[in-house]
């Protein structure tokens, strides 16, 4: 008979925490998105505009990281 050792419950952050991992990390993924833009030439040919929507793909992206810190954030508070 094998034995197996239960999962820890997931915990879910709240709002508050969720959206203060967002603006972390959605603004660090924006800009990274923009300086991403910027390495690669064959997005010169969309100037500016290019560089705007790239730092917003890069923000609305930011999201799974954000998700992944409150949730790491949540279980250590949790612990105690």
């Amino acid at each position: 008979m094998t034995s197996r050792t239960a999962a820890p419950e997931a915990v879910r952050p709240s709002i508050g925490l969720l959206a203060f991992c967002y603006a972390l990390m959605g603004a660090a993924c924006g800009i990274n998105g923009a300086m991403i833009s910027l390495a690669v030439p064959a997005m010169a040919q969309f100037g500016l505009k290019g560089l705007v929507v790239a730092g917003g793909i890069g923000a609305v992206l930011g999201i799974f990281p954000a998700i992944w810190l409150a949730r790491r954030i949540a279980q250590g508070l949790s612990e105690n």
